[in-house]
Protein backbone atom coordinates (compact mmCIF):
# COMPACT_ATOMS: atom_id res chain seq x y z
CA UNK A 1 0.00 0.00 0.00
CA UNK A 2 2.80 2.52 0.79
CA UNK A 3 4.66 1.68 -2.46
CA UNK A 4 1.21 2.47 -4.54
CA UNK A 5 0.89 6.05 -2.02
CA UNK A 6 4.14 6.98 -2.93
CA UNK A 7 4.07 6.45 -7.02
CA UNK A 8 0.79 8.15 -7.30
CA UNK A 9 2.53 10.81 -5.26
CA UNK A 10 5.36 10.77 -7.84
CA UNK A 11 3.00 10.94 -10.35
CA UNK A 12 1.29 13.87 -9.16
CA UNK A 13 4.02 15.80 -8.28
CA UNK A 14 5.43 15.44 -12.21
CA UNK A 15 1.87 16.02 -13.24
CA UNK A 16 1.86 19.48 -11.11
CA UNK A 17 5.20 20.63 -12.20
CA UNK A 18 5.45 19.42 -15.70
CA UNK A 19 1.35 19.05 -17.27
CA UNK A 20 -0.69 21.26 -14.71
CA UNK A 21 -0.81 23.63 -12.31
CA UNK A 22 -3.34 24.07 -9.74
CA UNK A 23 -5.00 27.51 -8.71
CA UNK A 24 -7.84 29.20 -6.73
CA UNK A 25 -9.72 31.89 -8.17
CA UNK A 26 -9.15 35.04 -6.13
CA UNK A 27 -12.14 36.44 -4.36
CA UNK A 28 -10.57 39.96 -3.72
CA UNK A 29 -11.99 42.21 -7.18
CA UNK A 30 -15.73 42.61 -7.51
CA UNK A 31 -15.58 43.30 -11.59
CA UNK A 32 -13.02 40.58 -11.80
CA UNK A 33 -15.73 37.91 -9.75
CA UNK A 34 -18.65 39.26 -12.02
CA UNK A 35 -16.61 39.49 -15.74
CA UNK A 36 -16.33 35.56 -15.72
CA UNK A 37 -19.19 34.48 -14.72
CA UNK A 38 -21.61 32.41 -15.59
CA UNK A 39 -18.13 29.75 -15.91
CA UNK A 40 -16.02 30.52 -13.34
CA UNK A 41 -16.49 31.46 -9.53
CA UNK A 42 -14.55 33.12 -6.74
CA UNK A 43 -12.67 30.54 -4.98
CA UNK A 44 -13.35 27.91 -7.80
CA UNK A 45 -10.69 25.63 -7.68
CA UNK A 46 -8.83 25.10 -10.89
CA UNK A 47 -6.53 22.59 -13.11
CA UNK A 48 -4.69 24.70 -15.58
CA UNK A 49 -2.89 23.83 -18.10
CA UNK A 50 0.85 24.62 -18.87
CA UNK A 51 0.87 24.06 -22.25
CA UNK A 52 1.57 26.86 -24.43
CA UNK A 53 -0.98 25.40 -27.51
CA UNK A 54 -3.70 27.31 -27.00
CA UNK A 55 -6.53 28.92 -29.38
CA UNK A 56 -9.82 30.43 -30.07
CA UNK A 57 -12.47 29.21 -27.79
CA UNK A 58 -10.29 28.32 -24.83
CA UNK A 59 -10.90 29.98 -21.59
CA UNK A 60 -7.45 31.47 -20.73
CA UNK A 61 -5.87 32.34 -17.22
CA UNK A 62 -3.27 34.92 -18.39
CA UNK A 63 -0.57 37.55 -16.72
CA UNK A 64 -2.37 40.69 -15.59
CA UNK A 65 -0.36 43.56 -18.17
CA UNK A 66 -1.09 46.23 -15.42
CA UNK A 67 -0.21 44.25 -12.48
CA UNK A 68 2.39 41.33 -12.72
CA UNK A 69 2.63 38.81 -9.95
CA UNK A 70 -1.52 38.77 -10.89
CA UNK A 71 -3.71 37.04 -13.49
CA UNK A 72 -6.38 37.98 -15.45
CA UNK A 73 -9.38 35.66 -16.87
CA UNK A 74 -10.43 35.63 -20.42
CA UNK A 75 -12.21 33.72 -23.29
CA UNK A 76 -9.42 33.65 -26.36
CA UNK A 77 -11.58 35.28 -29.54
CA UNK A 78 -8.85 36.16 -31.63
CA UNK A 79 -5.29 35.79 -32.45
CA UNK A 80 -2.74 38.04 -34.53
CA UNK A 81 -3.65 39.18 -37.74
CA UNK A 82 -7.41 38.64 -37.05
CA UNK A 83 -10.08 42.07 -36.84
CA UNK A 84 -12.01 41.78 -33.97
CA UNK A 85 -15.34 43.97 -33.05
CA UNK A 86 -16.89 43.53 -29.51
CA UNK A 87 -19.61 44.54 -27.68
CA UNK A 88 -22.55 42.13 -25.87
CA UNK A 89 -21.47 39.97 -29.05
CA UNK A 90 -18.21 39.57 -30.67
CA UNK A 91 -17.73 39.63 -34.34
CA UNK A 92 -14.01 38.32 -35.74
CA UNK A 93 -13.14 38.73 -39.27
CA UNK A 94 -16.76 39.71 -39.71
CA UNK A 95 -17.97 36.66 -38.90
CA UNK A 96 -20.41 36.79 -35.59
CA UNK A 97 -19.91 33.72 -33.23
CA UNK A 98 -22.92 31.53 -33.28
CA UNK A 99 -25.45 31.20 -30.70
CA UNK A 100 -27.07 27.72 -31.22
CA UNK A 101 -29.36 27.78 -28.50
CA UNK A 102 -29.95 29.66 -24.73
CA UNK A 103 -28.53 28.46 -21.56
CA UNK A 104 -30.68 26.82 -18.75
CA UNK A 105 -30.72 29.45 -16.99
CA UNK A 106 -32.01 32.24 -19.22
CA UNK A 107 -31.94 35.47 -17.39
CA UNK A 108 -29.13 36.53 -14.51
CA UNK A 109 -29.61 38.82 -11.92
CA UNK A 110 -26.55 40.53 -10.34
CA UNK A 111 -25.15 43.41 -8.50
CA UNK A 112 -23.21 45.67 -10.78
CA UNK A 113 -19.87 46.01 -9.16
CA UNK A 114 -19.15 49.77 -10.16
CA UNK A 115 -22.73 51.27 -10.09
CA UNK A 116 -24.39 49.18 -7.41
CA UNK A 117 -27.57 48.67 -9.67
CA UNK A 118 -29.54 45.83 -10.00
CA UNK A 119 -29.01 44.36 -13.80
CA UNK A 120 -30.63 41.13 -15.73
CA UNK A 121 -28.83 39.77 -18.34
CA UNK A 122 -29.37 37.33 -20.64
CA UNK A 123 -27.52 33.65 -21.14
CA UNK A 124 -26.87 32.14 -24.73
CA UNK A 125 -24.71 29.55 -25.61
CA UNK A 126 -22.07 30.45 -27.73
CA UNK A 127 -19.05 28.53 -30.46
CA UNK A 128 -16.21 30.00 -30.64
CA UNK A 129 -14.24 27.80 -33.37
CA UNK A 130 -16.12 24.85 -31.84
CA UNK A 131 -15.67 25.45 -28.61
CA UNK A 132 -19.14 26.03 -26.78
CA UNK A 133 -20.05 27.65 -23.67
CA UNK A 134 -22.54 30.48 -22.04
CA UNK A 135 -22.10 34.42 -22.18
CA UNK A 136 -23.78 36.97 -20.69
CA UNK A 137 -25.26 39.84 -22.41
CA UNK A 138 -27.46 42.65 -22.22
CA UNK A 139 -28.89 43.64 -25.73
CA UNK A 140 -30.90 46.23 -24.26
CA UNK A 141 -27.82 48.44 -22.83
CA UNK A 142 -25.72 47.54 -24.79
CA UNK A 143 -21.78 48.42 -24.57
CA UNK A 144 -20.02 50.80 -27.10
CA UNK A 145 -17.84 48.32 -29.71
CA UNK A 146 -14.68 48.18 -29.76
CA UNK A 147 -13.00 47.71 -33.36
CA UNK A 148 -9.74 46.81 -33.55
CA UNK A 149 -6.71 44.52 -35.13
CA UNK A 150 -4.65 41.88 -33.27
CA UNK A 151 -1.24 42.55 -33.21
CA UNK A 152 1.43 39.65 -33.71
CA UNK A 153 2.16 37.31 -31.01
CA UNK A 154 -1.29 38.72 -29.12
CA UNK A 155 -4.46 37.37 -28.31
CA UNK A 156 -7.42 39.09 -27.64
CA UNK A 157 -9.79 38.26 -24.72
CA UNK A 158 -12.98 38.83 -23.96
CA UNK A 159 -14.83 37.61 -20.39
CA UNK A 160 -17.34 35.30 -20.68
CA UNK A 161 -19.76 38.40 -18.84
CA UNK A 162 -19.63 40.73 -21.77
CA UNK A 163 -21.74 43.47 -20.38
CA UNK A 164 -19.75 43.82 -16.92
CA UNK A 165 -15.93 43.03 -18.05
CA UNK A 166 -12.63 42.89 -17.31
CA UNK A 167 -10.64 41.58 -21.05
CA UNK A 168 -8.88 43.21 -23.55
CA UNK A 169 -11.41 46.34 -24.09
CA UNK A 170 -9.45 47.19 -20.74
CA UNK A 171 -6.40 46.19 -20.78
CA UNK A 172 -5.53 45.41 -24.29
CA UNK A 173 -4.52 42.34 -25.79
CA UNK A 174 -1.82 40.20 -24.24
CA UNK A 175 1.24 38.43 -25.25
CA UNK A 176 0.58 34.49 -25.94
CA UNK A 177 2.70 33.59 -24.26
CA UNK A 178 1.52 34.82 -20.77
CA UNK A 179 -1.45 32.50 -21.19
CA UNK A 180 -1.94 29.15 -20.03
CA UNK A 181 -5.54 26.78 -20.47
CA UNK A 182 -7.82 26.47 -18.01
CA UNK A 183 -9.32 22.82 -18.41
CA UNK A 184 -11.12 22.02 -15.22
CA UNK A 185 -12.55 22.69 -12.22
CA UNK A 186 -12.39 20.46 -9.03
CA UNK A 187 -14.30 21.99 -7.14
CA UNK A 188 -16.32 25.72 -5.52
CA UNK A 189 -15.52 26.95 -2.49
CA UNK A 190 -16.65 24.35 -0.40
CA UNK A 191 -16.11 20.46 -1.75
CA UNK A 192 -19.69 19.98 -1.11
CA UNK A 193 -21.03 22.20 -3.90
CA UNK A 194 -21.99 19.50 -6.51
CA UNK A 195 -22.63 22.19 -9.25
CA UNK A 196 -19.14 23.84 -9.15
CA UNK A 197 -17.38 20.02 -8.42
CA UNK A 198 -15.49 18.00 -11.09
CA UNK A 199 -16.62 19.91 -14.42
CA UNK A 200 -14.35 20.30 -17.53
CA UNK A 201 -14.16 24.29 -18.42
CA UNK A 202 -15.10 24.78 -21.95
Amino acid sequence: MLWVLGILAVIGLVLYLLVFDVWTVPSDDPTASAAMEPTLHPGDNLLVSRSSDLKPGYLARCVDPDAPGRYVIGRIVAKAGDSVAVDELVVVNGKRNPSPHGCVEGKVNMRHPTTGEDVVLSCGVEDTDGNEHEALRDMAHPQATLKTKVEPNKFFLVSDNRHIHLDSRDFGQVPTTSCQHIVYRLWGETYFDAKRRFTFIW
